[in-house]
């Protein structure tokens, strides 16, 4: 996967900037950009500022891509496989742990969820449980609220659709920070994601 950071024309194209997280990439290969799932080609790699056929996991890259319209890409957009695309979301749910926070957490809450180059304005939806900070045991059910040092299970939704994994099957996708009046109040990861 790449995860995509800048955009900028280039001839016939346009360069997109950022990490390729898993796997590899070669100039002429067909991706998917998701969102807004749709498919372009690599035209040309460049890394360092030297053209190269082909760039593997870690690499920072700028792929000159041809096939879509500049105007759907975002930062944040993820290139993948059309084989195996990323899931794409505006509901999931998470285990976060609260930091030293103010305000009690409830139902309804608006954040910012933070993760990689991505800033989307989010609400946590529901609190599902709060968890044994060492042994994950649920402790409640359903709580009315959380607060600082809480570890919990919650369900955010984001205001337009992002692309997450779970944790469990990709760390680099599945992690994320949520901010609430410019400081941040929680890290947390990806349990499981509500298909749109």
């Amino acid at each position: 996967f790449l995860h995509n950071s800048l955009l900028c024309y280039q001839g016939s194209g346009f360069c997109v900037t950022g990490k390729i997280e898993a796997g590899y990439i070669q100039t002429g290969e067909r991706i998917l950009a998701m969102p807004p799932n749709e498919t372009c080609t690599v035209k040309g790699i460049t890394l360092h500022d030297e053209a190269l056929d082909w760039a593997a996991a870690g690499d920072h890259v700028s792929l000159t891509v041809t096939g879509m319209d500049i105007i759907k890409i975002n930062v944040g957009c993820v290139f993948c496989d059309p084989k195996e695309p990323i899931r794409v979301c505006t509901r999931f749910r998470a285990r976060i742990l609260l930091f030293n926070i103010e305000v009690p957490i409830t139902k309804g809450f608006p954040v910012l969820l933070h993760y990689h180059t991505v800033s989307e304005p989010a609400t946590i939806r529901k609190l599902i449980s709060v968890l044994h900070k060492s042994s994950g045991e649920v402790l409640k059910k359903k709580p009315k609220c959380l607060s600082k040092g809480m570890n919990a299970i919650v369900e955010i939704q984001t205001q337009r659709p992002v692309s997450l994994e779970l944790y469990k099957d990709f760390k680099e996708l599945g992690r994320f920070m949520l901010r609430y009046v410019g400081s941040t109040i929680a890290a947390g990861v990806v349990t499981e994601v509500k298909c749109n």
